[in-house]
């Protein structure tokens, strides 16, 4: 029979997913006063955000059913390391995007890298999708190494796309396939499991 995972789903050797409470939107706000973050995050003009800014976008991304927004936490202790967005999905060609951010005090201790996997095997065991996709600034390589790491492809750029400080920067488009995926990780292809 078919491996069936309960909570297993949302978590990762590290970090675990879960809905965002209230009060994290306070942390979260927080790190968009660290311009570097933002301008590793947001392709548009950077500006500081207030709780009630991370509130909305999440509670928008969710009434709307154009995704899914996770807190990242850490297993160990349950303190909020970052966040990640399913979004921009496309039900009928099963694709989405994904936005990755981790606070600024906590990078570079891969709790990227674990929250990108836990949500891909969101993505692929739970949505259904066939394709993840991001975008990703040519000037923010830690970035680009963990979705590399993580089974990313470069898919395509867009040159001269992001304006920073009198420069113009490519964005490069990455994405992974729910079969490069599976052969990465060891998840059989889709079956039906049938009742014994």
């Amino acid at each position: 029979m078919a491996h069936f995972l309960g909570s297993e789903l949302l978590q990762g050797d590290q970090v675990t997913l879960a809905r965002a409470d209230k009060d994290e939107m306070t942390a979260m706000s927080r790190w968009s006063h660290d311009l570097a973050f933002q301008r590793n995050l947001r392709r548009r003009m950077v500006y500081p955000s207030a709780d009630s800014d991370v509130q909305g976008w999440f509670d928008d991304i969710i009434e709307k059913e154009e995704g899914y927004p996770f807190a990242v936490r850490r297993r160990d202790d349950d303190h909020l390391v970052g966040f990640v967005v399913m979004t921009n999905l496309f039900w009928q060609a099963r694709h989405g995007m994904l936005i990755l951010a981790i606070d600024p005090g906590q990078q570079g201790r891969g709790y990227g890298t674990d929250a990108v996997r836990v949500i891909l095997k969101y993505a692929f065991l739970e949505m259904n999708l066939n394709r993840v996709g991001l975008e990703v600034m040519a000037y923010n390589d830690a970035a680009r190494r963990v979705y590399e790491k993580v089974g990313f492809v470069l898919e395509g750029t867009a040159r001269a796309f992001v304006y920073r400080d009198g420069v113009y920067y490519d964005m490069h488009a990455m994405g992974i396939l729910r079969a490069e995926w599976e052969a990465r990780y060891g998840y059989p292809p889709i079956r039906y499991a049938p009742a014994e």
